[in-house]
This record gives C-alpha cells, structure tokens and sequence, in this order.
C-alpha cells in the first residue's frame, strides 16, 4: 500500500515542479502580444499574463500545449493532495471542517484544470468563470483549513497561520479581480494587474511548499497510529 505521505507530502511538491517546468517552457515558446499590444514579441513578465500562454493561435500551439498541461497537472495533484488530505482527519467536528476545506480545494484545482482548456482569446466567459472560481473556492478551503490546522494538536500552529495568510493574499486578489481598474485601460493598469496575479501565483506555490512540511507531521503521525 502506497503511504499517505506520498500523496500529501511528495505530491503537492511534484506538482509545483512540474508546472513551474511546464510554464517556464510555454514562456519560451510564447509568441508574443499582450492585452494592450497583440504586436509584441516574446513573453514578458510585466505585462503579459499567465493565461495569455493559452492563447489559441497556430504560432502558439506549443506555448499553450505546454500552459494547458501546466494547469493540468496542478489539477490532478491537488486534487489528489485534498482527497488524501481529508483521509487524514476523522468525522470529528474538527475532520468535518478540514474535509470541507478540502472538498473546496478539490473544486478549485479542477477549476485550475478548466482555466488551462478555455484559452481566453476564444473562450473568455467560461475562461473567466473558472479563474474567478479557482479563487473563490481556493479562499474558502483556506480559511477552513486555517480553522483546521489551529485546532489540530498534532500541528504547530504557524501551520495554521501559513493558510490564514494564503487566504488574506487570496481575498486581497479577489478585490483585485473585481475592482483593479481593468488591464486595457492603461500600461499602469495592466502591469498592476500582470503583477498581481504573479504574487498570488508565488504566495499560492509557496504556501503549498510550506504546509507540505506540516502535512509530513501529519502523514507520521497517523503512520504510528
């Protein structure tokens, strides 16, 4: 029988790993254009989104094969990171709030898969939808995980702060998404927005690092048991 830990611990890791290979070689493939100038050449970091490497164009076929798989990936892993996160925890009123933060975090990686397969230069309403959702339910799963982690004697709780601050970062972006003055409007607009999305990006690749040292406590606690 596989261990726990390789789903909580090793998983979430790997799949850092794979989408930060996989994004860095779409960057590379990247055509170019941005919201504001289709014309530019290349990638840039300050003004071109993450999704715009999923853009659907004949010269962007392998930047958005390798975005789509990027997203694809983060997905799968967490979503089998949450499941087996929830195995970790009994039907307690504590296991209830953690499997409830990890159902939502199941919801928000199978968002992550939606947004690699809707390229937003042909599917913006869907594409939208899902990146507004990965957000939404992201945020919620922190919060109760939060809640989870402070209460979990077999935690210290810094673990818990780690997901309290990745759900503030999260609700700071959400404001962002609704009410930033929107990219088109300005150079200035769309490098706040570009930017924005790269420190939620980082913090949200982080703080899956971070609490991956906590889940391995986890994962040899219940292992002892």
């Amino acid at each position: 029988m596989i261990s726990n830990r390789v789903f909580i611990v090793q998983m979430p890791r790997l799949g850092v790993i794979l989408y930060l290979i996989f994004t860095a070689i779409s960057i590379i493939f990247y055509a170019g254009g941005t919201v504001r100038d289709p014309d530019t050449l290349g990638y840039s970091f300050t003004q071109n989104f993450f999704s715009d490497l999923g853009k659907l164009s004949t010269d962007n076929f392998l930047a958005m094969i390798f975005f789509s798989g990027s997203l694809f990936v983060v997905g799968i892993t967490f979503s089998i990171y949450f499941y087996y996160l929830m195995k970790s925890y009994n039907n307690d009123s504590l296991g209830v709030i953690a499997k409830i933060g990890s159902g939502l975090g199941i919801i928000g990686a199978i968002c992550f898969i939606g947004v690699g397969f809707t390229p937003h230069n042909v599917l913006f309403t869907p594409h939208i939808f899902f990146v507004n959702w990965a957000f939404r339910s992201f945020l919620l799963s922190s919060l109760l995980l939060s809640i989870a982690l402070f209460k979990d004697v077999r935690l210290p709780s810094r673990y818990g702060v780690g997901y309290l601050f990745f759900a503030i970062s999260i609700f700071f972006y959400i404001l962002v998404l609704e009410f930033a003055p929107k990219p088109e409007l300005s150079e200035i607009s769309l490098i706040f927005n570009v930017l924005a999305q790269k420190a939620i990006v980082l913090i949200f690749l982080l703080s899956v690092l971070y609490q991956s040292f906590g889940n391995s406590k986890l994962a040899a606690n219940n292992s002892s048991k």
